[in-house]
């Protein structure tokens, strides 16, 4: 089945995690997937396995943090293809720390990659969007937009910011046919996590399972195939929305 048939698709963070099953599945669905990551080894790297499997892809080396690296991937799909049907706002960096002792600049840096980033690429991307009178943008959020973890503020603080920007432009430009949707993942086992895993032991682990209702982490796929819908024309009529993939763990109590 492809639900994503011609669809043409720029998609940040897309060498890992989420993001690359995100493009993954947007190639099976018969999306051509446009991938940008700041590891541009890597994501040359799995746009060649898409294209081996039969799906189509390109590449681009791209810091969401650079309005320049953004600006080449809008402009060089645009120039191959003619048009931006979707845009999936995936990449983004994990900084803890205590509001009382963390440091402006870990906070800027994490502002500038998980928020700002999502403005700049949505700022680069929308005037075509609105020029063809259709496009889907689809942003991930996180559960932290709705749950207090500890020493995670500028992280939260960013998630919850994207799905206020994500509302506003909902209601802006819903009558160009442009729809903004955000997902809210809860623990899904990704690289970023396998990293806390290896540095904070099997206990992470555990608490991380723990706190959902179903008992287990999520997988990326999980989380990908929502974003299929979001950008297929299955969801025509869904803009404004969040999207929340957790196991339950936002319908508990509990914080472990």
């Amino acid at each position: 089945m492809e639900r994503l048939k011609g669809k043409i698709t720029v998609i940040t963070g897309a060498a890992n995690g989420i993001g690359l099953a995100i493009s993954t599945a947007f190639a099976n669905q018969g999306a051509t997937v446009v991938m940008c990551d700041i590891d541009g080894k890597k994501c040359r790297d799995e746009s060649e396995n898409i294209i081996e499997k039969g799906g189509i892809a390109r590449w681009y080396p791209c810091d969401v943090g650079s309005t320049e690296d953004l600006r080449k991937v809008v402009e060089g799909t645009m120039a191959e293809f003619g048009r931006i049907d979707v845009l999936v706002n995936n990449a983004a960096v994990a900084i803890s720390g205590d509001i009382r002792e963390m440091p402006e600049a870990d906070w800027d840096a994490l502002m500038n990659i998980n928020l700002k980033g999502v403005f700049r690429g949505i700022k680069l991307v929308l005037p075509h969007m609105v020029r063809q009178r259709s496009g889907s943008v689809i942003t991930l959020s996180s559960t932290q937009a709705y749950r207090s973890w500890d020493d995670w503020t500028a992280y939260a603080t960013a998630k919850g910011g994207i799905i206020s920007m994500s509302n506003q432009l909902a209601g802006q430009f819903g009558n160009r046919n442009v729809r903004f949707n955000t997902i809210s993942p809860g623990a899904i086992l990704t690289p970023m996590n396998e990293q806390r895993v290896a540095a904070e032991g099997e206990q992470f682990l555990k608490s991380s399972m723990n706190q959902a209702a179903m008992l287990r982490l999520g997988r990326s796929e999980e989380v990908a195939m929502t974003a299929v819908f979001l950008a297929s024309d299955e969801s025509t009529f869904i803009t404004g929305e969040d999207i929340v993939i957790d196991g339950g763990l936002t319908s508990l109590p509990r914080y472990i």
